[in-house]
């Protein structure tokens, strides 16, 4: 969003900065109220990239066949990712199913890491120590419900794309009328 932030008319007001806040916020509150259908849009939105990223694997092995000797590896990221693009595109369920056990993971793998990094600077973190281990943990037993509840981790990646958009809408507000 920097380009609507640093874009600014004669007079001083940012109207790019402004219409993107509020298009930020108005994309936020629909996530919020309609969570079934931005589950949707997120599916949708993936498996469009996933064979987009496919079409573009298959065209980078044709610069690589030349440098790399390993370069059959992006022919089958390629056809993987077009294949798993429209596996989504007709299967919504699954899609959805799959990104929230993605996002579980994801939390997992950041809690997991988060335990193992604080535990090795024990000795630097003093007084935090203690803070970071009980979030750490905290932050561990969320993403092992969100991998038993996949419900609850599609919802909580709705819902924390949600806020971002409000956050930066507002942020995008605040900028247009910060230059006056």
């Amino acid at each position: 969003m920097d380009n609507f932030s640093t874009y600014r008319e004669k007079h001083g007001f940012n109207w790019a900065a402004l219409i993107a806040g509020v298009l930020m916020i108005v994309a936020g509150l629909f996530l919020i109220l309609h969570p079934g259908r931005a589950l949707h849009a997120f599916v949708l939105l993936f498996a469009i990239l996933s064979i987009v990223q496919g079409f573009v694997w298959l065209a980078v092995y044709s610069h690589l066949r030349y440098f790399i000797s390993f370069s059959w590896l992006a022919i089958i990221s390629g056809v993987i990712d077009i294949i798993i693009g429209i596996l989504f595109l007709y299967s919504y369920d699954a899609a959805g199913l799959t990104i929230a056990y993605l996002f579980a993971f994801w939390f997992l793998f950041d809690s997991v890491s988060g335990i193992s990094f604080t535990w090795h600077l024990k000795s630097t973190l003093g007084p935090y120590f203690w803070i970071n281990m009980i979030l750490s943990v905290l932050s561990l037993f969320i993403a092992i419900g969100m991998m038993f509840n996949p419900a609850l981790s599609a919802l909580t990646l709705i819902w924390l794309v949600s806020f971002w958009l409000l956050i930066f809408g507002v942020s995008e507000i605040v900028a247009a009328f910060g230059n006056r």
